[in-house]
């Protein structure tokens, strides 16, 4: 064959076996696509945001539940009756209320209440909380187990003879300052009135998971002894 049809061939062939392999791979590409099935849309996670730890649940007992012997930490998650909670609340749920830590306290006697901790937004930094609970759902004493506070408003927030204006009050009170709270200095009013919602909140939450207001695998125990 002469040289030139030669190249004249490879030319055209070149090109024509390019597309075929072309082709090919447009093809395998479409099958391999249309073989995966039906894209499954995954469920929106609900955010569970840190809860805040009990630091000092030994020395805190004595003081909020004297007698008390020992205590059993239960969790409760609330993200299915976040409807219901903005209700209650009167605000949307944040993502630290999907769910609640619970500590029992018992003493040989039996159960004498719960403690729930807090962290809450003062005007200085957080502010933690621990507030103890009796079996009817009243408070029954208040502790501020951090706080970052100037002296002035720390000193306001942490008296104790405020923060026994806590107990007896439950989820119905409406914890404002100078009407069932007492009032304070007026530097102290933010971080107080953020520590009075925040007892609320906690109380709110408290009695949807004692309603048993959830489906039944939405709670569990952290069983044990501490």
């Amino acid at each position: 064959m002469p040289q030139g049809c030669d190249t004249d061939m490879r030319r055209t062939l070149v090109p024509a076996v390019l597309l075929v392999l072309g082709l090919a791979l447009l093809i395998r590409s479409r099958v391999s696509v249309n073989t995966e099935g039906p894209r499954v849309a995954r469920a929106a996670q609900i955010e569970l945001a840190p809860l805040c730890p009990w630091r000092e649940p030994q020395r805190d007992l004595q003081e909020l539940f004297p007698g008390a012997t020992n205590y059993v930490t239960e969790t409760r998650i609330l993200s299915g009756l976040r409807p219901q909670l903005q209700q209650r609340l009167g605000r949307v749920p944040g993502a630290e209320e999907n769910a609640l830590l619970i500590h029992r306290v018992t003493s040989s006697s039996g159960q004498l209440g719960s403690v729930l901790v807090r962290r809450v937004k003062g005007e200085h930094g957080g502010i933690e909380i621990v507030t103890a609970v009796d079996r009817q759902g009243a408070v029954n004493g208040v502790l501020i187990q951090s706080q970052r506070e100037p002296a002035v408003i720390a000193q306001a927030i942490t008296s104790k003879q405020w923060l026994a204006g806590f107990v007896a009050k439950d989820v119905n009170s409406p914890m404002r300052l100078g009407h069932d709270l007492q009032d304070l200095v007026p530097e102290a009013r933010t971080s107080a009135q953020a520590i009075a919602d925040g007892i609320r909140s906690q109380l709110v939450l408290l009695s949807f998971a004692e309603q048993g207001l959830r489906s039944p695998n939405s709670g569990h125990s952290d069983a044990g002894k501490h």
